[in-house]
């Protein structure tokens, strides 16, 4: 009977807890780890599941459906846009590019300082 009451006590203060925390934008302070409430008292025992919030991370009250969570956070902030620029390759990219400049050694890997030497005399 005391194991019952405890657990229960627990879930409640659990749940108060989580009503708490959970009303307010809160950002965790150290690493954590987060585990289902139902399954409080496996804390010892392993739970079905568990997720490593990070320290830094923040925890965003959404009540249950994306609009909430767009109304909470600034989406455009915290992704940079996916549009990547291309970088011109340089001439040395070029030069090793091409078939015709590369420099093997034995084992069969290529010689990048010889290549180097060829390309300062000459390549382009």
């Amino acid at each position: 009977m005391s194991f019952a009451k405890d657990l229960v006590k627990d879930i409640a203060t659990g749940v108060v807890v989580g009503l708490i925390i959970g009303d307010e934008e809160t950002v965790f302070p150290i690493d954590m780890v987060a585990i289902p409430a139902f399954q409080m008292h496996m804390v010892q025992g392993t739970p079905s599941m568990q997720v490593y919030i990070k320290a830094g991370e923040t925890l965003v009250p959404t009540g249950g459906n994306v609009a909430d969570m767009s109304e909470n956070m600034n989406i455009e902030a915290v992704s940079p846009s996916m549009e990547v620029k291309k970088r011109k390759p340089s001439k040395w990219n070029r030069y090793v590019k091409q078939k015709k400049n590369k420099i093997f050694t034995r084992d069969g890997k290529l010689d990048f300082k010889k290549m180097a030497k060829a390309f300062k005399k000459g390549g382009k």
